[in-house]
């Protein structure tokens, strides 16, 4: 007969009281012998492993785990719940045996693989995370659910390819899920399977047309080069629905000035952009005295001490404003097979909330380990790898601490193109809430200037600067000079033009997620360059606020 609800809740509380003053060993021999004298059956020891783990006391919760364990050796549900107390008690390889042991003992258990593969994430072992949660999708009956979860996964963990490939028997299980449809849409994209992409995404924004980010993905899939195009009809109908809701709306709007600056229709672009950008400052304001006061903050913190530089590996930030040429670059360098592109990463500006101003040297190793791994992942390795997080300009001096042989290219274009381009696109960030209105994009590029400038006076960081227009006006002379700048000899001349030579059967396929998909893909063209004077007319806000630029 085990403890009856009262008996368990006052051992229970009298074990945490022991626990907040520190006299764990003592409360858990008493809680112990009260599960004993209780008789207490495995259910009732599961329980409170439970209840400790939720109340943040992994170590306690593992100790009384290891106690049950030596009356219940096979007991799946204790290993797992071991396991997860030993992950949360920072025993990262104990724990991954016990995941593992569970799942050769009981392959249908649905948890382990699932806190295997999140664990192996925050290691940085991408691979084998989605490993994985791949093998839990082929052992278990397929749900919806499970068929969600595992895309999710794999799109976060930016295996695309892996994605795609299962994406067509979960659209097989699962026809018309809207919200399948566009999460699938969005990996073909991202591989630039622009077909299999657009005829996702147009299928989920019919059978769901509150499916926001799909439309805007959907103007993302092709060039727009004729007036009856079905995909402009249909985003010129959303323009008159009222079942949309406010987000769809603005992605709808935003993928429209998109197709009709495609078409060259450049006075209704501008009409349709107009509404959408003011539309989205009035919703999401941006604090431009914030924004200056980060500025001046960083301008007087002092730099940290570097930490010991690891020369096996290259971290190489592609930084400047959005928009400003950083995906055409990665996107170059990323055929190189010493060079493998992990696109734009958050880890820095997390980090850097983190730490705070003033890290010590302690912290620092740390940080620069955990990315690191985020970096390296556990794919072949090669030299050098990119994050091409263009607002990682903001914390170089960090990054000049953590990695001290780290590369930083910086993206330079005209401030006039760079500001149209902005203001068509729609962000949906708080980070970008500066770009739907010139006067604050303006102001938030002075202040990014401001920083450059103080970082090239301060650091002792590698800085490249690359002009946009040099580089889709002499590609070839330009790529040069980041391979030489990289540290990285001239690619094979026998791989043809736009191919990747192959670094292993492991290597992921690149896969692009940006605004830029489209362009990337393409031969390097110079159209863009001055593109905005075929705007002057329609957005005078252009030269009156840059002016000569």
């Amino acid at each position: 007969m085990s403890l009856s609800s009262e008996q368990y809740a006052v051992a229970m509380g009298d074990f945490r009281r022991g626990i907040s003053l520190g006299q764990v060993g003592p409360a858990l021999q008493q809680f112990l012998g009260r599960l004993d004298a209780g008789k207490a059956g495995i259910q009732q020891w599961i329980q409170s492993a439970e209840d400790l783990l939720r109340s943040g006391h992994a170590v306690p919760a593992g100790l009384l785990l290891e106690a049950g364990l030596n009356r219940w050796a096979t007991a799946t549900t204790l290993r797992y719940l071991y396991g997860v107390a030993l992950r949360l008690s920072g025993h990262m390889r104990e724990a991954e045996q016990m995941f593992r042991e569970v799942i050769a003992a009981e392959p249908s258990h649905a948890d382990a693989p699932l806190a295997l593969a999140f664990m192996l994430r925050e290691q940085g072992r991408l691979k084998a995370a989605c490993e994985s949660v791949l093998a839990l999708w082929k052992r278990h009956p397929r749900t919806r659910m499970g068929d969600a979860r595992t895309l999710h996964f794999l799109q976060e963990c930016q295996r695309h390819a892996e994605a795609e490939e299962i994406s067509q028997s979960v659209l097989d299980a699962n026809p018309r899920d809207a919200e399948l449809l566009a999460m699938t849409g969005e990996i073909s994209l991202a591989l630039g399977r622009f077909g299999s992409a657009r005829r996702r995404l147009r299928l989920a924004v019919e059978l769901d047309p509150r499916m926001a980010a799909a439309w805007l993905r959907l103007a993302y899939t092709h060039k727009f080069t004729r007036a009856d195009d079905p995909d402009l009809q249909l985003l010129q109908e959303a323009q008159q629905r009222g079942d949309l809701g406010e987000s769809a709306y603005l992605c709808a709007a935003f993928g429209l000035g998109k197709a009709l600056d495609d078409l060259g229709e450049r006075r209704q672009s501008t009409q349709v952009l107009r509404k959408a950008n003011a539309q989205c400052r009035a919703l999401f304001p941006w604090d431009a005295r914030g924004w200056q006061r980060f500025v001046e903050m960083q301008l007087r913190t002092r730099v940290p001490l570097p930490v010991p530089v690891d020369e096996r590996l290259v971290p190489v930030f592609i930084v400047g404003l959005p928009r400003s040429g950083t995906t055409l670059v990665a996107s170059q360098l990323a055929r190189h097979p010493e060079v493998c592109n992990r696109s734009e990463l958050n880890w820095i500006s997390a980090l850097a909330a983190k730490l705070g101003p003033a890290p010590s040297a302690g912290a620092l190793t740390t940080a620069s380990h955990v990315y690191r791994a985020q970096l390296r992942q556990d794919d072949a390795p090669v030299r050098c790898y990119i994050d091409k997080n263009p607002l990682n300009f903001r914390h170089l001096g960090l990054i000049a601490a953590m990695f001290p042989n780290a590369r930083i290219i910086h993206c330079r274009r005209d401030v006039r193109d760079t500001a149209l381009s902005l203001w068509g696109q729609h962000f949906a960030h708080d980070d970008m809430n500066w770009a739907y209105d010139f006067a604050d994009i303006a102001s938030y590029a002075r202040g990014y200037q401001t920083l450059m400038e103080h970082w090239r006076k301060v650091l002792p960081l590698r800085v490249l600067e690359l002009d946009y227009e040099s580089l889709v006006s002499n590609t070839a002379a330009n790529m040069t000079r980041l391979y030489t700048f990289l540290g990285l000899p001239a690619p094979p001349a026998a791989a043809p033009a736009g191919d990747k030579p192959a670094r292993s059967a492991d290597a992921p396929r690149d896969a692009i997620a940006t605004a830029s998909v489209w362009q990337a893909r393409q031969a390097v063209y110079a159209s863009s360059v001055a593109r905005w004077r075929g705007y002057a007319e329609f957005v005078p806000e252009i030269e009156q606020v840059f002016g000569g630029a």
